[in-house]
């Protein structure tokens, strides 16, 4: 017996058991489809869950990084200032480490997270360049800097925000 007749007798044992088998082929074969139909058409809201499980981290993350930012804009002497905000980047970039680690599972949770990832990435290179510009020049605004970049950078993360509260998908 070479491999297609040993094929050929597999298919006439499965049609053999279809035709013997009538009823539970056919539902079975409903089940499927239904099946299918559901997983690829449900419109499955992932933001319960990712409020419980992926928020609190992102949120620790978040705050802390505001925080330096926070202090670093109100201490008025200089090398706190520097401190803070030198603690403020490295803040900004564990931050992104969090979020790049969480992985929601739909497609409007994977954009959102996508677009929340990007602002810390464009945050991790503003606060970069600004620290550059520190080191050449003693009398930069960096504060100043950041806070203009920031307000340019805020609308990235809004649309996160925006999917995590009203649910609007990401466009």
């Amino acid at each position: 017996m070479n491999f297609i007749e040993f094929l050929q007798s597999v298919g006439r044992s499965i049609l053999d058991g279809i035709r013997r088998n009538k009823l539970p082929a056919s539902l079975s074969v409903v089940a499927v489809v239904l099946t299918t139909a559901f997983a690829l058409t449900s419109d499955f809201d992932e933001r319960p869950r990712y409020r419980r499980f992926i928020l609190p981290e992102i949120e620790k993350t978040e705050n802390q990084f505001v925080e330096a930012m926070r202090q670093a804009e109100e201490e008025p002497r200089e090398p706190w200032r520097m401190l803070y905000f030198l603690a403020g980047h490295r803040l900004a970039k564990k931050a992104l480490r969090v979020i790049r680690s969480e992985r929601p599972m739909t497609t409007g949770g994977r954009k959102a997270q996508a677009e929340l990832v990007l602002y810390y990435e464009l945050v991790d290179e503003e606060l970069a360049i600004i620290r550059t510009a520190m080191s050449n020049n003693d009398a930069y605004d960096y504060i100043g800097e950041w806070k203009r970049t920031n307000a340019e950078l805020l609308p990235i993360r809004e649309r996160w925000l925006k999917w995590l509260t009203a649910g609007a998908p990401i466009q």
